[in-house]
């Protein structure tokens, strides 16, 4: 992708994430009311990042099979050694943001930090964190793998195992900065059943009788 297409493609995801937000949470609010507003967060930036990873759709009329450049990346870790080869050629320079496997890998861990970050309001565990990145992750590449599950003839995006293994990673450190920053500012959110006030008070109530 051109940098002078790179505003098009960033406002067609960030539109079909906007109008697929609104129906989700008009679906939510009718069942749970104002309280599913409390996802709109995570709803959007899931969103946005499953658009950005399908989004532009090409015309199956005109997609040559197989489409360029959509062969399986099963080698897992590739991006460590782009980076590294850059920079042992030519240190820290500004030709970094046209390293198309480096800045991939630094976008999908931003993305996925934001993601995991929204999802620290609804879930108390890592464990939580690393599922929903996984499944998330795995979905997508799954979706690009089969050409939209079957509405293609063919692939038109890449599948790529360090998207997967950066898409986890990035959901779980936004996760767990998300949360660590919470209870430094006294911020509110679910608490591990472990810890929660009534198990607490079940646990006394047990000893005393």
């Amino acid at each position: 992708m051109r940098p002078d297409e790179l505003p098009a493609f960033l406002g067609g995801a960030a539109a079909l994430a906007a109008a697929g937000s609104a129906l989700a949470l008009g679906a939510l609010a009718a069942i749970r009311g104002r309280q599913a507003l409390r996802a709109w967060p995570l709803v959007l930036t899931s969103l946005f990042f499953l658009a950005l990873t399908q989004y532009p759709f090409p015309d199956p009329s005109t997609l040559a099979c197989p489409a360029p450049r959509t062969e399986p990346l099963l080698i897992p870790f590739r991006f460590v050694g782009a980076a590294w080869s850059r920079w042992a050629r030519r240190g820290l320079d500004p030709s970094w943001v046209m390293d198309v496997t480096v800045m991939a890998a630094a976008m999908n861990l931003v993305l996925c930090a934001a993601i995991g970050a929204a999802l620290a309001r609804h879930a108390a565990r890592a464990r939580a964190a690393l599922l929903f990145g996984a499944a998330l992750s795995l979905g997508v590449e799954l979706t690009q793998l089969t050409g939209l599950w079957g509405l293609y003839p063919c692939a038109y995006r890449q599948f790529d195992v360090d998207d997967l293994i950066l898409n986890v990673a990035g959901v779980l450190i936004g996760f767990l900065a998300a949360r660590r920053l919470g209870r430094r500012s006294g911020g509110t959110g679910p608490m591990p059943r472990s810890r929660r006030p009534d198990r607490a008070a079940a646990g006394d109530g047990g000893a005393q009788e």
